[in-house]
């Protein structure tokens, strides 16, 4: 099995080209918002028709079938390497039941099965990047978070700047910077499961669920590799007779799973403990069917990270010993002070996820102000990128956690020197005086 390291630095890679795929789009709108506002209302109206029919629209989604395309081609080689890797540790279990071992490269049924894993994972990956699965959430007037799709949003942001043309560059600006700060969130996934809530009137508003692109790339390749393993795991057990699994170990596991990593179970057990029933594994530890008055989430599944093995009980040793991972626990349960509050190290890594993507989508609106030339919004969100990264540091000091630099990175974004940013400061300044 690839390392979870090795696996997080594959999914990545398409996160980024994904994340790219924002910027693209965000560069353009930006630019085209920059282009009508120096316009009378007469040419801004016939360059819209120009950008709304065969121009900036129709590069967008040239781009994004552009990076989609990479990733898909990458989705067959990243599901063909993981399944490798899973089947040579499994040869010493074929070896000990004397069942025939073929090699991977001579395994033409298995690497035709792993290949049909990989195609479906990819008609799937597509279907989310579809443009018509892909748009932004856009508040309306009441101040509900609308998803509108991605044409429409173009069409509506060139409405708009038409709207405001024709008013001095500040009072344009100024028009524009509510929607450019929306668009800044970033470009997002709509899934078809939807959930109720309500507004403040008391009125019952059906929303759909949405995800930044980059982070539903993530979940979306985490989930197939994992279901990947899972079934390739099921095909190799079946075949050497397997009656154990072995669940694999990682550092600062979530509270309900820290104490079974790294354990093996019989086959029947195994099955207990994913379904929430009492559970006993090899070395005689009991595991109840409920974690602190909840239902266990399940191994490998539902956003786990852990990925199960499947063994030949008393052949295979663990790869950790018991003294090993109780003190990958203790270690977990230390933690750190931040900020005045006590954290595990789980906690801390959950809360560095959140800084890294409030850090991206606050680039992502530097990007789209930037190219807009909106100078108060590349102000303003420099200034939170300034804020977020100083905390991102503090936190990483804290908790002695690595830095995930490629989850900060976002290619096209450029930090502007404050000397070109020094009219508003003055602005800034003179409106604090009046007050």
């Amino acid at each position: 099995m690839l390392s979870n390291e090795v696996i997080e630095k594959v999914v990545e890679r398409l996160a980024v080209r994904m994340e790219q795929a924002n910027e693209y789009v965000l560069q353009k709108m930006g630019e085209s918002v920059k282009r009508i506002g120096t316009l009378t209302p007469t040419e801004a109206h016939k360059l819209v028709q120009i950008l709304k029919y065969g121009g900036d629209y129709d590069k967008i989604i040239k781009k994004i079938k552009e990076l989609t395309k990479l990733n898909v081609n990458d989705i067959y080689k990243i599901f063909d390497e993981v399944a490798k890797n899973d089947y040579k540790f499994a040869e010493q279990f074929y070896r000990y039941r004397n069942k025939k071992y073929i090699p991977w490269s001579e395994n033409d049924v298995l690497r035709n099965q792993v290949k049909a894993m990989a195609k479906i994972t990819a008609k799937k990956y597509v279907d989310m990047a579809r443009t018509s699965m892909i748009g932004f959430g856009l508040q309306d007037d009441k101040g509900n978070i609308i998803f509108t799709g991605l044409e429409d949003t173009y069409n509506k942001l060139l409405d708009e700047a038409i709207l405001n043309v024709g008013q001095g560059k500040e009072t344009f600006d100024s028009a524009m910077t509510r929607t450019l700060k929306q668009l800044g969130n970033g470009l997002k996934v709509i899934y078809p499961s939807t959930y109720i809530t309500t507004d403040d009137d008391g009125n019952e508003i059906i929303k759909h669920r949405t995800m930044r692109i980059d982070s539903a790339t993530r979940m979306h390749m985490n989930d197939a590799l994992r279901s990947l393993h899972n079934e390739t795991q099921a095909i190799f057990g079946k075949e050497f007779d397997s009656d154990g699994v072995e669940i694999s170990v990682h550092e600062s596991p979530a509270p309900d799973h820290e104490l079974v990593q790294g354990r093996q179970f019989s086959k029947k057990q195994f099955d207990n403990f994913q379904n929430d029933k009492e559970a006993i594994s090899y070395d005689k530890i009991t595991f109840p069917p409920e974690f602190e008055g909840h239902d266990r989430r399940s191994i490998s599944q539902y956003n786990c990270y852990h990925y199960t093995f499947d063994i030949v009980l008393g052949v295979s040793e663990p790869e950790y010993t018991n003294e090993q991972l109780q003190e990958i626990i203790d270690n977990n349960n230390k933690g750190f002070e931040f900020e005045g509050k006590h954290y595990t190290i789980y906690e801390g890594t959950q809360l560095q996820r959140k800084l890294e993507t409030e850090i991206r989508k606050a680039k992502d609106q530097q990007i789209i102000a930037k190219a807009s030339d909106n100078k108060e919004l590349i102000f303003k969100s420099q200034e939170k990128i300034t804020i977020l990264n100083n905390k991102y540091k503090r936190l990483s000091v804290a908790s002695n956690l690595p830095t995930k630099a490629n989850r900060l990175k976002v290619s096209n974004y450029k930090r502007v020197a404050k000397s070109k940013l020094v009219w508003y400061n003055v602005i800034v300044l003179i409106e604090q005086i009046d007050v």
